[in-house]
This record gives structure tokens, C-alpha cells and sequence, in this order.
């Protein structure tokens, strides 16, 4: 569901993370994929998890966010552990994972791409539809 980003009410004093660090990379990643995994609030729109991609959506200007409400019931262990858990049972690529994605990447910007032939036909398109196309009189 969707919530206002104003309506998100971020306790300083309760949270693990004060400072989001630097944003740039994250804000880059969600202004062109979108927000891939929403920000947790409990009931009463309390932030939960979510704190650094909160951050990057309100530098991007956005108005509301995807949130994902699960009934905490003002259980602050809950909470701490929730916010807790969604930052240390993550792993990270390893060197290996980040050299095999630049690998796929540039497969699929191959194929994209296509051939030599492809590529020369495309832009012998190009240039005939350039010759022959009818210019618009002004």
C-alpha cells in the first residue's frame, strides 16, 4: 500500500541508524528502478526498516512511498529486532557474484547490441529513410 512520506513518523531517539551515509548510489538506483523493496512501518505509521530509502525517496521529491504495515502493537523488542534483522541477515556479493553480473551485463549488451551485420543493416536503414523520407515544408 501506499503511504505519504510525511505521515512516516521516524523516531530518532528508538532507531539503531541516525545517519542514512551517503545516498547518492541508492537514490541513483530507486529515481531509475523504483523503490524494489517498500519501507516498513508498524500500525500507527512508525518507521520500522527502511530508514536510508526513506531518506533517498524524500530526496527525490517523492510525495508517497510503498509501505508494508505489520501489526507490531507498540512491541519495541519486535521493532528493534525487525530493524535489526533486516540489516545483519543480508549477504552482500561476494568479488566473484559482482565480476559474474559484469559478465551477464555485457552478454546482454551483446545481444542487444547484435551483430556486425545487424548493426550495418540498421544503419543502412537509417540513412535510406534519411534520403528518401519526404521533408516536411516549413
Amino acid at each position: 500500500m501506499k503511504m505519504r512520506i510525511d505521515q512516516i513518523k521516524v523516531s530518532e531517539s528508538e532507531r539503531v541508524r541516525i545517519d542514512p551515509g551517503d545516498l547518492e548510489s541508492l537514490t541513483e538506483s530507486i529515481s531509475a528502478m523504483g523503490l524494489l523493496n517498500p519501507i516498513l512501518v508498524d500500525e500507527a505509521g512508525r518507521l520500522v526498516a527502511g530508514f536510508r530509502r526513506l531518506c533517498a525517496c524524500r530526496r527525490l521529491g517523492w510525495e508517497e512511498v510503498e509501505v508494508t504495515v505489520l501489526p507490531f502493537r507498540g512491541d519495541e523488542l519486535k521493532m528493534l529486532e525487525a530493524e535489526a534483522a533486516e540489516n545483519l541477515f543480508r549477504k552482500d556479493f561476494t568479488p566473484e557474484e559482482i565480476a559474474r553480473i559484469e559478465e551477464r551485463r555485457k552478454e546482454i549488451l551483446r545481444r542487444l547490441r547484435g551483430n556486425i551485420f545487424q548493426r550495418f543493416w540498421r544503419l543502412l536503414r537509417r540513412v535510406w529513410r534519411g534520403i528518401f523520407r519526404p521533408r516536411k515544408e516549413k
